[in-house]
């Protein structure tokens, strides 16, 4: 007998999504310098940037901020470290159980990155390096534990890309962060990596002018332009109106280890796809989660704690003080599920609903809808498997999604059309 592959609609995940709408998780992300993390050096040595010391700095600022997913730069190249920070800062008592993602220093450089992630929230997928110029750049897969994952239900993926590019305001320098970032796009696109994507860490760069910077928000594809969740271009270095997102340094003075000259630089930041922006495939950018963790717009050339500083509790902005020459930066997305269900026409120009058809194929509906109408079908990796393009002439139409070449499990469809929000249905192939 002849098995064809069948197509079925997800009634029952969407009645499910809809019984959890009024208790949408989220979801919180950090990226925090930790400068020279157990590696000592002959200006930051275990006298004035001792590990130990870091430690309980460190737990301080945990406890308060709690990410789920926690990104760092400058860890020392000892593996071990990553387990020390586990132990002795985020797996103690009255916390959920993190770990940690691998170790990769292809490099050889005296610092690396690590993430570290909230089991209870998300399970590591994949963990790749992506470029290596001067360090190593990471990129780690990771999908959201969806409570109905025993019961069959799939779940949303996200994508970090976590990066210390290279320090210096030399002609040179900007030339090499670009031959970071135009390798890491590169990467990117052999792997056809979209959807769910985060760029972050140590940017080091003074202004969005920068090459490197263009290339990341003005890329030329759609599915890997990232853009900045506070929309805060221009020229960030010793910029005062750009004070409230400035990372770096929050000290004044001398310090043989630290970077000092109070804060007047966007060193560090969080960038995301339109993805994450418009919550179109399960993860949503909070509204104004974005923040730089004990900057409260008023350090400007200053240190983090004279004046006075009441942003965060005082012990965390002492920690932040004695910690690192950087603040964390964090921001949070809500969880918001895959819309499955058919759009109602009522008051809208427009409207798209789906119809699975019995054997290879599923039919969108478009009601009317005119102009150019693009469709999508991802992998639930966050791979874009299919893409094509129609120009809808209004009225009712019908278009079949040919899924003959599809292997079996669970794929989403997204519609972009004009005049009405992206619509994103989930299908199963079997």
């Amino acid at each position: 007998m002849l098995l064809k592959k069948t197509l079925l609609i997800t009634l029952l995940l969407f009645l499910g999504s809809l019984l959890q709408a009024a208790q949408k998780d989220t979801v919180s992300v950090m990226i925090y310098n930790l400068l020279f993390y157990g590696h000592y050096t002959s200006f930051c040595t275990p006298f004035n940037n001792n590990v130990e010391d870091k430690d309980e700095y460190l737990s301080t600022i945990f406890d308060h901020t709690r990410p789920d997913l926690f990104a760092v730069n400058e860890m020392g190249p000892d593996p071990l470290l990553a387990e020390r920070i586990l132990d002795n800062v985020i797996n103690i008592a009255g916390n959920p159980e993190y770990s940690h993602a691998g170790f990769t220093n292809t490099a050889n450089s005296s610092l690396v990155n690590m993430l570290f992630y909230n089991t209870e929230k998300f399970t590591l997928y994949d963990e790749k390096v992506v470029a290596s110029v001067v360090r190593d750049i990471n990129l780690y897969s990771l999908y959201y534990n969806d409570p109905e994952l025993d019961f069959g239900a799939d779940t949303v993926f996200v994508h970090l890309i976590v990066a210390h590019l290279k320090a210096g305001s030399r002609a040179s320098d900007q030339q090499t962060r670009e031959q970071e970032i135009s390798a890491v796009m590169k990467r990117l696109a052999s792997m056809d990596i979209s959807g769910n994507i985060m760029f972050l860490g140590d940017f080091n760069m003074n202004s969005s002018f920068e090459q490197a910077y263009q290339i990341l928000t003005f890329y030329p594809d759609e599915e890997i332009r990232f853009f900045d969740p506070v929309d805060k271009p221009g020229v960030w270095f010793n910029n005062y109106e750009m004070a409230p997102y400035h990372t770096q340094s929050p000290r004044t003075g001398y310090h043989e280890c630290f970077v000092t000259g109070g804060l007047d630089d966007r060193y560090d930041q969080i960038l995301v796809t339109s993805s994450i922006m418009d919550g179109t495939l399960g993860l949503g950018y909070i509204e104004g989660s974005y923040e730089t963790i004990g900057q409260d717009g008023k350090r400007f050339n200053s240190s983090l704690i004279d004046p006075p500083n009441h942003s965060e509790p005082e012990d965390v902005i002492d920690a932040l003080y004695n910690m690192s020459d950087h603040l964390p930066v964090k921001l949070s997305m809500e969880v918001t599920g895959i819309a499955t269900s058919v759009r109602e026409p009522e008051g809208e120009a427009g409207y798209i609903s789906t119809v699975s058809v019995p054997g290879s194929s599923f039919d969108v509906v478009l009601e009317g809808i005119s102009g150019r109408v693009v469709f999508e079908i991802y992998n639930m990796t966050g791979q874009r498997v299919k893409a094509w393009e129609i120009y809808s002439k209004g009225g009712s139409e019908r278009v079949p999604l040919d899924i003959d070449s599809l292997r079996g499990g669970s794929f989403l469809v997204r519609v972009i059309a004009p005049g009405i929000p992206p619509y994103s249905g989930k299908f199963m192939v079997y």
